[in-house]
């Protein structure tokens, strides 16, 4: 199997393309436990929980430079199409809403910022 090296990148939201330094996707799916009392012997085959399926939801997480043109907290409560990208040929794509802003800074390292994402529709992957 072929593995993707971290070394490129691009996200994009409402224009705005940040200088990433990572990005993480976390998709999830809800389960709602189905199990039924059983009448049946007590077996190592008989005692197992049920589950089914339930709404799916994902969140992303992307860590920039902080721009020098501002933090991006126009985008802050935004709903846009988000996009994460390797540049390699996988990405990740959804509408979403900006739900946080933070910056950072620090005498050994870079001024950053890092934004956080709350999908409302459907997340897709090519």
């Amino acid at each position: 199997m072929a593995a993707l090296h971290g070394r490129r990148g691009i996200v994009d939201f409402t224009g705005l393309t940040f200088e990433i330094t990572s990005f993480t996707v976390d998709a999830t799916a809800d389960t709602a436990e189905s199990t039924i009392l059983n009448s049946a012997a007590v077996t190592s085959a008989t005692h197992w929980k049920s589950y089914l399926a339930g709404y799916k939801d994902w969140t992303a997480t992307v860590e920039a430079v902080l721009p020098v043109a501002g933090a991006g907290l126009a985008a802050l409560g935004t709903t846009a199409a988000l996009g994460l990208d390797t540049t390699d040929g996988l990405d990740w794509a959804g509408n979403a809403i900006c739900t946080g802003v933070s910056m950072s800074n620090g005498t050994d390292d870079v001024a950053r910022a890092t934004f956080a994402f709350q999908g409302i529709a459907a997340l897709t992957a090519s």
